[in-house]
């Protein structure tokens, strides 16, 4: 990232979480995270184009390379397939540690 844009990202920040209100501010928190929630999916497209067009002439490994990355994440991106846009993730919880060994969750039980 640019000087810039990171000084501006980190303004905003700090402008969001100057707001007194913590309804207000917590909307407002949800809309910047929106605006750069739909900034970033324009970029992996602008990423992923550019890796696909790099591979019309280059290898998965060249291209990952080029992109100091492995030859599957260059591959995995272009197709569409980055760990970063995987979608059904589990719907339950992991269950905590103690219930795998076999204890109360609770933990004020013994």
């Amino acid at each position: 990232m640019t000087d810039e844009f990171t000084k501006a990202l980190e303004a905003r920040v700090a402008e969001v979480a100057a707001i007194e209100d913590p309804v207000q501010r917590g909307t407002v928190a949800r809309e910047v995270r929106d605006q750069i929630a739909a900034a970033d999916r324009s970029l992996y497209a602008i990423q992923r184009e550019a890796v696909q067009e790099l591979h019309q002439e280059r290898s998965w490994a060249e291209v990952g390379r080029l992109f100091n990355r492995t030859s599957s994440w260059a591959e995995a991106l272009a197709r569409g397939r980055s760990a970063k846009r995987k979608r059904g993730h589990a719907t339950q919880p992991t269950p905590s540690m103690r219930a795998e060994e076999g204890r109360s969750p609770d933990t004020t039980t013994p």
